[in-house]
């Protein structure tokens, strides 16, 4: 009976041993990442696209609207000067009409005409006269309403040209804006894609090393395949005390000047700080590989290095920043102790001093984004002697 309990437990430590950490990544889990991303790079060039061709659409509208504005302002020109003409004639005809008056000597009093008429030598000079004056007077009047009439006509034309011509330029308003809407839309859009664009190229280039690696769909990265150096005892290349957890202190001899969880406005502080001179040497905390070296990961362009570390199994991530100086290069494997940097004051920093953060399962760049990655940030002094 107790040989069969013994079986059992063995075979429960056995199966306690091989289950995968929860946080692990596939390769599949990888590719799945950039399959997604290159959907989204796919929209947001899809809708860019969109998005301009509305704002060209709209552009050749404003350059029509515009070129209707002109046309009513031409018209409106027209319609003033044929106005002013008209005016002139109308001025001009009276002045003939009276110049033809004058010749058949008719004057500018009420009985003018009877005047003219009853002044008449015979039957038919009075006649004569009578058909004189009733032909002037017709011409007079007819010359007169027809000119009225085109300058009336004109000017009602002239309105609805000047009524056209304030809505045309309220709508070249309301197009302008629309396109300057959709124009900082595109614009947005358009700043994001450099970033997408950057995950696919970061995410593949991870990829075609797995799989350089021989890692396969399945795999879980750095457990299964590709497995980081596992933490050990001994003293590796570099220098300093290893505990017998094999982690060492990243700069031997100096001593923390920030804790971890200390006020650090606007948040606690997530590592230890070593304030110490430039050009110092960092050590690596523990074996491990080198999965970045670079300033391009922080917002604010640090320097950093980090490292992927097997613990028993457990993905454990070490990150140095504000470093001056690299020494070692992406891919590498580093031995505990092993010089991999030198104190710096990159970045946001107030001076020379070495940052060292740690996280367990989650490596911000390694298998989980920044986000993904603070949650699993731990107190450095679980591995590291302080």
């Amino acid at each position: 009976m107790k040989k069969k309990i013994s079986i059992i437990i063995i075979i429960l430590l056995l199966i306690t041993c091989t289950t995968l950490p929860v946080h692990a990544q596939t390769l599949k889990e990888l590719e799945d990442q950039v399959a997604s991303y290159q959907a989204e790079l796919n929209n947001k060039n899809s809708e860019l696209a969109k998005k301009q061709a509305e704002s060209k659409a709209i552009a050749s509208q404003i350059v029509n609207t515009q070129n209707k504005i002109n046309t009513a302002e031409d018209n409106i020109k027209k319609l003033e000067d044929e106005i002013e003409k008209s005016e002139k004639e109308i001025k001009k005809k009276s002045q003939e009409s009276k110049n033809i008056m004058s010749y058949y000597q008719i004057s500018d009093g009420e009985n003018t005409y009877l005047e003219y008429i009853f002044g008449a030598s015979s039957i038919t000079d009075m006649i004569y006269r009578m058909a004189v004056v009733e032909q002037l007077t017709e011409y007079n009047n007819n010359i007169m309403n027809d000119l009225k009439k085109l300058i009336a006509e004109n000017k009602n034309k002239k309105e609805e040209l000047k009524n056209e011509q304030i809505e045309l330029t309220k709508l070249k308003a309301e197009l302008e804006e629309q396109k300057k809407k959709i124009d900082a839309e595109a614009n947005s859009i358009e700043g994001t894609i450099p970033n997408v664009q950057g995950e696919v190229k970061a995410l593949q280039s991870k990829i075609s090393y797995y799989k350089g690696k021989g890692c396969k769909s399945n795999d879980v990265i750095g457990v299964t395949c590709d497995v980081p150096p596992k933490v050990n005892t001994g003293n590796g290349g570099g220098s300093g005390i290893i505990n017998a957890n094999g982690f060492t202190t990243p700069l031997p001899g100096v001593r923390i000047s920030n804790g971890y969880g200390n006020n650090y406005p606007p948040y606690p502080h997530k590592g230890y700080d070593y304030s110490t001179n430039c050009g110092r040497p960092i050590h690596a905390v523990a074996a491990g590989r080198v999965y970045y070296v670079g300033e391009k990961l922080d917002n604010y362009h640090a320097h950093m290095v980090l490292i992927v570390h097997n613990v028993n199994g457990r993905l454990v991530f070490s990150q140095y920043a504000h470093v001056g100086k690299y020494a070692v290069s992406e891919n590498e494997v580093v031995q505990a102790g092993q010089v991999i940097a030198y104190v710096g004051s990159t970045g946001w920093s107030t001076g020379c001093h070495l940052h060292l953060e740690m996280s367990t399962d989650k490596g911000w760049s390694y298998n989980a984004g920044y986000y993904e990655y603070r949650p699993h940030i731990i107190n450095p002094g679980t591995y590291v002697p302080h």
